[in-house]
């Protein structure tokens, strides 16, 4: 997993996607890292969770790739377990054969499966890690939804996505390449992405544009891709698909460089209980209910008065109800 825009093979669309073949997944390392398909790779991952708990959590990571985010966030941020979907069984075959490399088929396992809903049962994960995947769905409220049934109550997702920024050249000459080869991309700007998570039922949203950091890598990897690694890169792929790769990396860089195509980190986080009070403009009427109750369970309430307004509910009356926090702005 990383932050390159991959072919569909890791959307869970209806369209059957291209598959990695031996020589693409080598190549693909060559220039990435081993484990990645895509840039950034360790490092990409820890800027990605650096303001999440990932020690001790049960993480999925959808779109999972040749498992390199899966053996970071295990071996160095310490997750319990992590599990990688994908549907490219040859991905897989590679992800597996570095997981026993790394020692960690104790804590990583990896499951193939069929565009569509995720295999997997409710509320299984605290973590959800998901990099260049949601830019291959053309509607994000549903694909937003999925995952969050797969999240427990008071996780969170996380992960890195590809955006539209202006309208301009630099981004039409990137969306064309990417049509002309018959990939398909539906691009969103961070607002209309953010919209989606909201929709889907998530809160605490964040997203936080790291396109210029992303320009910085991309050229890196252009500069790469011209000197240090042509002659090698031509040895394995031949002219013409090396002139394929040198071409997607340039206009890759140059939408970044000109502010076509952007990249952002997000999390968001799954409410405590299903269906969660939403923005409460005047705290007046819940005043009088909430001293009644106080006078029967004088902890479970904790009002406190200060700009934006913050209700704090703690639910704890009965083995029927879980533990609830809301802060209301």
């Amino acid at each position: 997993n990383g932050t390159e825009t991959k072919p569909c093979q890791h959307a869970m669309t209806d369209t059957r996607a291209n598959q990695y073949n031996r020589r693409n997944i080598e190549t693909m390392e060559m220039l990435y890292g081993t484990g990645y398909l895509s840039m950034g790779g360790d490092d990409e991952v820890a800027n990605i969770v650096a303001r999440v708990e990932v020690a001790g959590k049960d993480v999925l990571d959808i779109g999972c790739g040749l498992g390199g985010a899966l053996i970071a966030l295990t071996r160095n941020h310490h997750a319990r377990h992590a599990h990688g979907v994908d549907i490219d069984a040859g991905v897989l075959e590679r992800a597996n054969a570095l997981v026993n490399t790394a020692g960690l088929q104790e804590r990583i396992s990896l499951t193939r499966f069929e565009p569509g809903p995720l295999p997997l049962a409710d509320a299984s994960f605290d973590l959800v890690f998901l990099t260049a995947v949601s830019c291959h769905i053309q509607d994000l409220v549903p694909f937003f939804t999925e995952i969050r049934r797969v999240i427990r109550p008071g996780g969170q997702l996380v992960g890195g996505e590809w955006v539209r920024h202006l309208d301009n050249q630099a981004y039409r000459e990137w969306d064309e390449l990417l049509r002309d080869r018959g990939l398909n991309f539906y691009f969103v700007t961070a607002e209309q992405f953010k919209d989606a998570l909201l929709g889907a039922g998530f809160v605490e949203t964040s997203i936080v544009d790291r396109s210029s950091a992303m320009a910085v890598l991309a050229q890196g990897y252009l500069d790469r891709v011209q000197h240090e690694l042509k002659d090698r890169l031509q040895k394995a792929m031949g002219e013409e698909e090396y002139a394929a790769l040198l071409e997607w990396t340039r206009i890759r860089a140059n939408g970044l460089a000109h502010r076509g195509s952007g990249y952002a980190h997000f999390s968001a986080g799954k409410p405590f209980v299903k269906g969660f009070i939403g923005i409460i403009q005047d705290p007046v009427p819940w005043l009088v209910p909430v001293y009644y109750f106080g006078l029967f369970c004088p902890e479970s309430f904790t009002i406190t008065d200060r700009p934006g307004i913050e209700l704090l509910i703690f639910l704890n009356i009965s083995p029927f109800y879980h533990l609830f926090r809301r802060v209301i702005h």
